[in-house]
């Protein structure tokens, strides 16, 4: 890569996976942070993603889960298998499922309570795909 290569931050925007638990008609309840760190935010109107014969991820975001190995952000731990020390990676996460909710803060400013509609975990990286708040 070029000198522009050199300063390419993979993964430049910040997100938080969370549920919602004990929510009462007198609480909203008490949030549960599944994973927290680096992420990449992408606009997804005309990425498909096709899953086996029949299944096709569609949704307004993909969510690409990255890493620094050695970073300082919690989800840092979770570097992929292939990570060079301080370096940016995808991030190796299980346990996110659909009905999660998502908090992106990007340049466009903070997009909060996106709800996860799929996830697909490879030996590179995360993606989670997820949808804007129907209200």
């Amino acid at each position: 890569m070029g000198r522009l290569g050199n300063s390419f931050v993979r993964f430049p925007h910040r997100c938080v996976i969370y549920t919602i638990t004990d929510v009462t008609p007198f609480s909203e309840g008490t949030r549960v942070v599944v994973w927290e760190g680096r992420c990449r935010k992408e606009s997804n109107t005309s990425v498909r993603t096709f899953k086996g014969a029949d299944g096709v991820y569609k949704s307004d975001y993909r969510v690409q889960l990255g890493s620094l190995k050695g970073g300082s952000l919690p989800g840092d731990a979770n570097a992929a298998y292939d990570g060079v020390e301080g370096k940016e990676c995808g991030a190796v996460v299980s346990g996110i499922v659909a009905g999660l909710l998502m908090d992106v803060v990007d340049p466009q400013g903070s997009t909060e309570g996106l709800m996860v509609s799929e996830a697909y975990t490879g030996n590179l990286g995360t993606t989670v795909y997820c949808n804007t708040p129907k209200n």
